[in-house]
This record gives C-alpha cells, structure tokens and sequence, in this order.
C-alpha cells in the first residue's frame, strides 16, 4: 500500500515545490514550504520498512522550525531544539 501513497506524495511534492517557486508572496511562500517539508516527511516514513529517526529528526527540525510563531500558545522553536539536541552525541 504503500507504493501508491509514495507515487501521489511524489506528484504532489513536484507541484508544492514548483508553486513555491513561483510564490511571491511570503505568507504563501511559508505555507508551500511547510507542505514541501510535510510531504518529505511521509516520503521518509513510508520510503523504508523501517524509517531512519535521524531522516525523521532533521524533517520535524525544519518543520518545527518552520512553524515557529504559526501557534501563539507553543514555544516550536525550542521544540525544534530538543529534536536536534536529542540528534547530538552525549557528552561525555
């Protein structure tokens, strides 16, 4: 089933990113963005029987990144933080 979830993600990941190409507007542009990265997203959850946390990490980064300032009640920034940090090496 998964095959022809990847094929429509595909199709639409190709016109997300055309469109914020050609987006101007800055609002817009953001929102294009924030689906680019959200169909990356599926792509590595359903590309591998098993998906690679550090793929899914580094997407939920850009995402929350992204989305920093979208939620007035949420701090996305700082959680974006605590899913790179969980990425680094422990000191030692």
């Amino acid at each position: 089933m998964h095959e022809p979830i990847l094929q429509l993600v595909h199709q639409a990941h190709a016109l997300t990113e055309t469109a914020a190409l050609q987006e101007a507007a800055p609002g817009a542009r953001r929102q294009l963005l924030l689906a680019d990265l959200s169909l990356h997203l599926v792509q590595a959850a359903l590309r591998q029987p098993h998906p690679d946390p550090a793929q899914l990490k580094r997407y939920l980064f850009s995402i929350l990144t992204l989305c920093d300032g979208l939620v007035d009640d949420l701090d996305l920034k700082a959680m974006a933080e605590t899913v790179l940090a969980s990425q680094q090496p422990a000191a030692e």
